[in-house]
């Protein structure tokens, strides 16, 4: 629908005016929890599924097109940095969705690169880390375990083993950040297990997010409703039409 419109014709001033608005950005982010949310989304069209830009759109030509995109993914990255625990603690108290707004743009960018749906990695994050009201190392929101980045942490957890829960002191890993988290996670899914196989697959060839939950659960956890909890947090929150109909470059 963009490719029709020649901006450069109709507006000499506008490649100049927007080069200079999008540097002014990046040498001026604010460090405000709002400003957080949404800097790198510079539209959201229905028209535009799971944050994959069409190849034929053209907002602009030449070089200042990818400038553009370049410099909105980095925005994306580097505001979800910035996000500390307490910010996103206290986004989840405030609005749920404000939560899994602040997220969206990692979600969006590890579904592209993991074929993880955007949906169940926000799901997931609420789950695991009770909306971040305790991840575990400071930014671990996925309940993932061994080393990480940043290193490792030993915690007790809840297990069901043999029919029960029981709690083990056990290790998991540790982040910098809820970016490097987030993109860590869609990681996971690349291991070589049967379940992880059978829900990338899935989701590839049905875009059908709850099968992937469905296929990958009893891998990724032990709790025998797991699947049951992150389809209800989905339903309850309409994820899958929030990521489907957020476009972000």
């Amino acid at each position: 629908m963009f490719e029709s419109v020649n901006l450069r014709n109709l507006f000499p001033a506008v490649r100049e005016n927007f080069v200079k608005f999008t540097n002014s950005i990046g040498s001026s982010i604010s460090n405000a929890v709002s400003n957080l949310v949404h800097p790198d989304r510079l539209f959201i069209s229905k028209d535009l599924p799971r944050g994959n830009a069409p190849s034929n759109m053209a907002l602009f030509d030449g070089n200042l097109d990818k400038s553009i995109v370049g410099r909105s993914k980095a925005l994306a990255a580097e505001n979800l940095k910035r996000v500390s625990p307490a910010d996103l603690k206290a986004a989840g108290e405030r609005d749920k969705k404000e939560f899994f707004k602040m997220l969206l743009p990692a979600a969006l960018e590890s579904e592209r690169k993991y074929g993880v749906p955007a949906s169940v990695t926000l799901a997931q994050a609420a789950l695991e880390s009770g909306w971040a009201k305790s991840p575990i190392g400071g930014f671990n929101i996925f309940g993932i375990k061994g080393s990480g980045p940043a290193g490792t942490v030993r915690v007790p957890t809840k297990e069901f083993i043999r029919g029960r829960y029981v709690t083990i002191n056990d290790n998991f890993a540790k982040y910098n950040n809820f970016h490097e988290a987030v993109m860590k996670h869609g990681q996971v899914f690349q291991g070589n297990y049967k379940g992880y196989k059978n829900g990338l697959a899935a989701y590839a060839n049905t875009k059908n997010d709850y099968a992937f939950i469905d296929a990958v659960a009893g891998t990724y956890a032990t709790d025998p409703k797991y699947k049951q909890s992150i389809k209800q947090i989905m339903k309850d929150y309409d994820l899958v039409n929030m990521a489907k109909n957020s476009y972000v470059i």
